[in-house]
């Protein structure tokens, strides 16, 4: 017991829960969290009760119901990219904003572990939602569709796609100086490893078809920026633990890295390292010395 209590936690991350738990702002949070995941899987009911018809048996109903899965999932992977940059970018421009940056840089907690904690209190906040709303993703498992694991597995990978998430928010934070502009910017780095990372992909198919010399070469290459794209992971995750397709060895055939099981912990070791460079910089930002350096300059 006493090594228990001897643990040391982190303490900003003390504090944000316990400020966040002792409000109701949180309980309202999981409420609407809850309540956008029981519309969504409603909807989802009424249509699939819908196609089925009256002469399908009971047999193809519960067949279905694996459909709830990924579009429950799909669902809480929006609502984490929407809601972590709400959570984090704030984090430190507003400790900026009220005046109260220089105190909480003043106390023995390293930079490192400033920016580590605001990130991971948000991530635990989220992680409570996505726990919330395993009974409704219970009944995709319960008919013996999908087995327990992939969701085991998918609750691991929306922690690391949280961790990626909060780490640019919590970067934006600390290199801007008003809470919106530090909102713009997470949602504009989104846009870079979400969509931007296609661009390579695309300029080495095109180039591919004009000419043969070199394309394999420069598809590989491309496809290896991927590995920081949590879209891509995500689909190759569905496509093989839902129907047993391998995406990854479809698009590459017996290319290296043609197995969506190393391509998944590849891009988590990616999407941690470069969590950990977004944090590396965020402590860096919030660095009096830094500040002082700049202003010499």
């Amino acid at each position: 017991m006493e090594k228990i209590k001897e643990l040391k936690i982190n303490p900003i991350i003390k504090k944000d829960l316990r400020v966040s738990s002792r409000s109701m702002k949180l309980a309202w949070e999981l409420f609407g969290y809850v309540a956008i995941q029981a519309g969504i899987f409603l909807l989802v009911f009424s249509a699939l009760n819908s196609y089925r018809g009256y002469n399908s048996s009971a047999v193809e109903m519960y067949q279905q119901f694996v459909t709830f899965f990924p579009v429950l999932a799909v669902t809480q992977l929006i609502i984490i990219a929407l809601a972590i940059p709400i959570f984090t970018a704030s984090s430190i421009s507003g400790e900026r904003e009220r005046g109260t940056l220089d105190t909480l840089l003043t106390t023995t907690t390293s930079y490192f572990s400033i920016v580590f904690g605001k990130m991971m209190s948000a991530v635990i906040r989220i992680m409570i939602f996505i726990l919330a709303s395993i009974p409704l993703m219970a009944i995709s498992f319960m008919v013996g569709g999908i087995s327990w694991f992939v969701l085991i597995e998918f609750i691991f990978h929306a922690f690391v796609f949280a961790i990626l998430a909060g780490s640019i928010g919590v970067y934006c934070s600390a290199k801007c100086k008003k809470t919106i502009t530090s909102l713009l910017l997470s949602f504009g780095i989104y846009f870079l490893i979400g969509g931007a990372s296609f661009v390579p992909l695309i300029v080495a198919a095109i180039s591919s078809v004009s000419g043969p010399y070199g394309s394999m070469a420069s598809l590989k290459a491309a496809f290896m920026v991927q590995l920081i794209n949590p879209i891509i992971s995500f689909l190759a995750f569905f496509t093989k633990r839902l129907s047993s397709e391998d995406i990854i060895e479809d698009i590459f055939d017996t290319i290296f890295l043609g197995n969506t099981n190393v391509w998944l912990f590849l891009s988590v070791i990616v999407q941690l390292l470069l969590a950990l460079f977004f944090l590396k910089r965020a402590a860096k930002r919030i660095n009096p010395l830094n500040e002082k350096v700049v202003r010499i300059k």
